[in-house]
């Protein structure tokens, strides 16, 4: 039985982003009252959990954001992360705020390693000087940094430079996210052109890891990448979506844990039952085998 451990509420789907194959961005769409926070906050804590998650859409365009915060700290969640593409936090006072309403750690949603790359994939000119500028108010609040970084067909190669741009910065951790195509996104030419290759992921993650020895275990946590493809020397940096223990809760009351999401992967190929890491594998996303296919993928013998 999976122990809950986080709460990630999703309060809708608003964003000042416009990201490539984003399937969270729906700014009419639905929202969640104040009464469905309260009770997902409190059956989070009646069954376990004792961290919260504040996501969206960008859930800085909540007014309520802070209040969601400080709710949850009154309830006893420990930890509050805010995952963000940090432009609110450049405005003077934001992060403080932050900080004071009982948020604990940020987390950046990196796209790129120059502002050139990170705002074509986000679709906003401008957001990665302001992200950059929200980092920099976030240190100064004393909140826990750290980095989502979204890696792509185009921007692969720079994952190695992501990392060293974050960490200079005073990011700490990273989790590598694949970018996906599912949802609405499943049939749009240009986010399937954007669906990046294993065996290019893999080279620029060892690549990082190298460049980044000396910062130790914990550095980077890639998800959507099964053990068959990583040499065991990043096996340390795979991502166990079931321990994790999170619990995605939405507009609507909808609620669902995060291993049994399609972009965790799940689905395995008839010679999957033949590889050691089957049983400790999450399985492939159904969306990449969609796009590329299945020759990447071997049982371990």
């Amino acid at each position: 039985m999976r122990r809950l451990q986080w709460v990630e509420l999703t309060p809708d789907y608003r964003c000042n982003n416009r990201c490539i194959g984003c399937f969270a961005v729906q700014d009419d769409g639905p929202s969640m009252t104040d009464v469905e926070i309260v009770e997902a906050l409190r059956r989070g804590r009646a069954d376990g959990a004792d961290c919260l998650w504040l996501g969206g859409g960008e859930p800085t365009m909540r007014r309520d954001i802070f209040r969601m915060a400080a709710m949850g700290r009154r309830l006893g969640y420990t930890r509050v992360k805010l995952q963000t593409n940090g432009m609110m936090l450049a405005y003077a006072g934001y992060a403080q705020r932050c900080a004071e309403a009982g948020i604990t750690e940020v987390a950046f949603s990196m796209k790129g390693a120059s502002s050139a790359t990170h705002d074509r994939i986000a679709r906003t000119e401008g957001c990665f000087d302001l992200m950059a500028r929200g980092v920099g108010h976030a240190r100064e609040a004393g909140l826990a940094l750290e980095g989502d970084l979204l890696v792509t067909a185009s921007n692969a190669v720079e994952l190695p430079a992501m990392v060293s741009l974050g960490l200079s910065w005073g990011l700490r951790s990273f989790r590598v996210w694949l970018l996906s195509a599912v949802d609405a996104t499943r049939d749009d030419p240009a986010v399937r052109a954007e669906v990046p290759r294993m065996r290019d992921v893999v080279p620029a993650l060892v690549a990082a890891m190298e460049a980044h020895a000396d910062v130790g275990a914990g550095l980077l946590v890639s998800l959507h990448t099964p053990a068959c493809v990583l040499p065991e020397s990043l096996h340390g940096a795979l991502f166990d979506a079931a321990a994790f223990g999170l619990r995605v809760v939405n507009p609507g009351g909808h609620a669902f844990d995060l291993a049994d999401s399609p972009i965790e992967g799940g689905h395995f190929l008839p010679g999957c039952a033949q590889c050691r890491h089957r049983p400790s594998c999450n399985g492939l996303r159904r969306d990449y085998l969609a796009v590329h296919g299945e020759d990447e993928f071997r049982p371990v013998a």
